[in-house]
């Protein structure tokens, strides 16, 4: 088969690989739609040193086979996937963070995952590392619940409080996720922050309070609607370095930054700016796996809204190009999805 992989800077290919087989403790996944993330296209134009299990990552899927030993999943159910639960054997489960646990970050990311993504007809993975998909999400929106995920563990690593004033800087995919799920936490205003007009209206179409341009509009706003107080946290979702430092001049004394975005270049900060008021900074990357049921719940009972974010779909032939146009800026597009089994 055929597999996508950011390769180096600049550089992505199809190269072949070998049909997957399970062991008794795995599955095959027929891929039906990968979308293309962020950290793909940061992949590309950094050129991080990729891991390819990770490059395609936020896919969806059937179950092609299943070894002998897999009880969680069968055949022809529909999946997605995130890292497995805590080996329970290694410091950091021993020490009850068994969401950085050694084993299961190396199954994901590491020297024993997969050796491509989702960016490929198939995808050989443990079992344990699956969930079944709800009926009531259709293979299109159940792509997104891997970003949507993301934005959950976010806000529930936020601390977010019922009523807070709350800034989103950034609204890709995980910005405008992450305003859902703040509002569905109980925030009580969510602002976007945003410099593009059209991602700013998309945000109001999908549940934000407020949208703004960075800048001299957002002060005002904050100004008027807390007295001069500031946002209660902000969320840093642009992945970009500038960002960092804008999002803590946007809370208030006492506030909290939740840095989400991913960006491998070095931020500029103000740190008596950050000291004398006292910011606390938060980190959240990725998820676990129940966090990743209880995404794709709310996607099917309707309290997030996915659709709106999805453009259009591609084939693995045309995804090096579309990585391209995402870097250098050519296209605009919130979500691409692609279909490698097309073409």
């Amino acid at each position: 088969m055929r597999a996508g992989l950011v390769t180096g800077k600049g550089q992505f290919e199809l190269v072949e690989r070998e049909d997957p087989a399970p062991n008794a403790d795995e599955v095959v996944v027929a891929i039906q739609r990968c979308g293309i993330c962020g950290s793909d296209v940061h992949a590309y134009v950094e050129g991080w040193k990729y891991s390819p299990s990770v490059c395609g990552h936020e896919w969806v899927g059937v179950i092609a086979a299943a070894g002998r030993d897999v009880i969680n999943v069968k055949e022809g159910d529909r999946v997605t996937g995130a890292i497995a639960p805590g080996c329970g054997a290694c410091l950091e489960c021993r020490n009850d963070l068994s969401q950085y646990c050694r084993t299961a970050w190396s199954d994901y990311a590491g020297p024993t995952g997969p050796t491509s993504g989702g960016f490929a007809p198939f995808l050989g993975l443990k079992a344990e590392r699956v969930i079944a998909i709800p009926e009531a999400i259709d293979t299109d929106d159940a792509a997104l619940i891997e970003p949507a995920s993301v934005a959950f563990h976010a806000v529930r690593k936020s601390q977010l409080r019922v009523g807070d004033v709350v800034c989103v800087v950034g609204c890709g995919p995980i910005g405008l996720l992450t305003a859902q799920v703040a509002k569905a936490a109980g925030a009580g205003v969510v602002i976007a922050v945003e410099p593009d007009e059209s991602r700013r209206r998309l945000a109001l179409a999908t549940g934000s309070d407020i949208a703004v341009a960075p800048g001299d509009e957002l002060r005002e706003v904050l100004d008027e609607l807390t007295q001069g107080l500031q946002a209660d946290l902000a969320f840093d979702c642009a992945g970009i370095p500038q960002t960092m430092q804008q999002s803590v001049d946007m809370v208030r004394r006492g506030g909290s930054v939740c840095l989400v975005g991913v960006t491998g270049q070095e931020a500029q900060i103000n740190p008596i700016r950050w000291i004398s008021k006292e910011v606390t900074l938060n980190s959240s990357i990725v998820f676990t796996l129940e966090e990743m049921k209880a995404t794709s719940n709310m996607i099917a009972d309707g309290r997030l809204s996915v659709t709106p974010l999805r453009d259009v779909v591609i084939d693995l032939d045309s995804l090096g190009s579309t990585i391209d146009d995402l870097a250098e800026r050519r296209i605009d597009a919130v979500k691409i999805l692609v279909d490698p089994t097309a073409g």
